[in-house]
């Protein structure tokens, strides 16, 4: 129906949740002190309080178009500060130095988080931006109309921020994506681009959900029939062996759940928390998505497209970009998707470069994990130079595929109460002791198997495409050393927007009729 197709429709972008309610401007109250997480996060007497110079409801302004607010291509700094001496605002387009505090202005509103949310600096660590991080909290929008949010430098890098943490606007869209803009108190404007920094983030109580009988009958019987048109009965016998219940009782008990939750299961939602997960639930979302992933590229012909064997095989593929240029990348990209439009950048492309340094400690991305339950593309392209030295992105050839043993991993990973899925729903491959145990044949494959993706001998720039579905890290190098490489410019989750994994196929030019499925 209209309804149900709506609401997979709206499932199919990955944007920011609607959260700029979170943080309140007040009067005449104190400023709220926001929790940061990571290495980076240790309180310290000196970390910026927020206040806003100019603004209506909960959104700031940006500042005047001029010299100190203009940054980028064409955005503006947000009209908000931070608290200094004097109970006075410094803008962010001026900085903390002793020249902007004595310019700020009287405070007029600082901001409180609201009690039914919670507002936090989340850690960005190097080009892990795009995509924007779902939970981001927007805060206003540029002359352009391109969202803007807050950033915050690590406060560890004399030669960045001069060793203190500084409060600078994040672009969330536009020629600037992903770009924090801040000011040294020298008065010097910086830039970091696409991580090494923290981002203001949001969440807000879940707002209550209504179930719909209507809406719940039309949701079910559109997962009811996905189900019976993609799901072999090898594929609800492989099921029912890893869940130990029969597929059948799986099969009822999800087409009977309420509108509110069948929303859920069928959306890019990463983990859907529920009791059925014992049975099988997340095992059924991930094969479905497979299934259907697999029929829409039979169905538009791109199975045909050379590379496809080795891209479904292995999960990624590598081609010199000199030689297949921007008409080869679109044909890769279509292939890849499955898709010949929808979310298919035309060329020509632009990239943004993405330089990033081998640190002494340990970053999150050194962890082999997988971004999601269901197939993602992503793009780079590496300087020839990039060695086993500088951190290479890495990858296990073949763990995209919903296998029985990685099926095994997944469903011991979501098992109630899955602590560790809901702490961090992209699964580490060594996240959850009871999923490795269950799938030691699967974590060793993965680890034996890993390899590091370097550039093709000889080619000047070296093109991958990556399911990063599949198991992948950013493998450690030595400490200094700079991985060259370049991402597609823009907000698109690092290569292609992602979509709804269970949209259905449809045949068009080229394709084989949905009959042959």
């Amino acid at each position: 129906s209209s309804a149900a197709a709506a609401l997979l429709a709206a499932a199919a972008a990955f944007t920011p949740r609607e959260s700029t309610h979170c943080l309140r401007w007040r009067r005449s109250a104190a400023p709220s002190a926001l929790r940061a997480e990571g290495k980076y996060g240790e309180p310290s007497p000196d970390d910026p309080l927020l206040c806003r110079v100019a603004g209506e409801g909960d959104l700031a302004n940006t500042c005047a178009a001029d010299a100190h607010a203009a940054i980028g291509e064409g955005s503006q700094h947000l009209a908000v500060g931070t608290v200094v001496a004097g109970a006075r605002c410094a803008p962010v387009a001026l900085g903390r130095g002793s020249g902007a505090e004595a310019s700020a202005e009287v405070v007029a509103e600082v901001a409180v988080i609201d009690p039914e949310c919670d507002v936090w600096w989340r850690e960005v660590t190097a080009d892990v931006i795009p995509p924007i991080p779902e939970l981001t909290l927007p805060l206003g929008r540029d002359v352009e109309g391109h969202l803007l949010s807050l950033c915050r430098t690590f406060g560890d890098r004399p030669d960045v921020d001069g060793g203190r943490r500084i409060v600078g606007t994040l672009v969330l869209e536009g020629p600037d994506f992903g770009q924090c803009f801040f000011t040294r108190d020298d008065g010097s404007q910086a830039r970091l681009n696409g991580g090494t920094f923290h981002i203001l983030q949001a969440r807000a109580a879940e707002p209550l959900c209504e179930d719909s009988a209507t809406l719940a009958r039309e949701l079910a019987d559109g997962l009811d029939r996905r189900i019976g048109e993609f799901l072999s009965a090898e594929d609800r016998a492989t099921i029912e062996r890893v869940a130990g219940s029969p597929f059948e009782t799986l099969r009822e008990s999800v087409l009977s759940l309420g509108s509110c939750m069948l929303k859920q299961v069928l959306s890019p939602t990463r983990f859907v928390p529920h009791a059925l997960n014992a049975q099988g639930l997340q095992l059924l979302r991930a094969l479905l998505a497979e299934r259907m992933a697999d029929a829409r590229v039979r169905a538009r012909g791109l199975d045909r497209h050379p590379d496809f064997e080795s891209w479904r095989r292995d999960g990624f593929v590598l081609k010199d970009f000199d030689e297949v240029g921007d008409e080869g990348l679109h044909k890769l990209l279509q292939m890849a998707s499955g898709e010949h439009e929808v979310a298919i950048p035309l060329p020509p492309y632009a990239w943004t470069s993405r330089n990033v340094t081998v640190m002494a400690e340990r970053d999150p991305q050194n962890d082999m994990h997988i971004d999601t339950f269901a197939s993602i593309v992503k793009v780079w392209i590496f300087d020839e130079s990039v060695t086993l030295d500088h951190g290479p992105f890495e990858y296990a050839p073949g763990s995209h595929r919903e296998t029985e043993p990685r099926l095994r991993w997944m469903h011991h990973y979501a098992l109630p109460p899955a602590k560790e899925a809901m702490v961090e729903p992209s699964f580490r491959l060594l996240g959850s002791e009871s999923a490795a145990a269950a799938a030691k044949d699967f974590v060793e494959d993965c680890l034996n198997r890993s390899r590091p993706v370097l550039p093709l001998r000889g080619v000047r720039r070296t093109l991958v495409i990556a399911d990063t579905s599949g198991l992948h890290r950013r493998s450690q190098g030595v400490v200094g050393r700079v991985r060259r490489s370049w991402r597609l410019a823009g907000d698109n989750d690092g290569g292609l927007r992602r979509l709804d994994p269970y949209r259905w196929p449809a045949a068009v030019g080229a394709a084989r009729p949905l009959e042959e499925l």
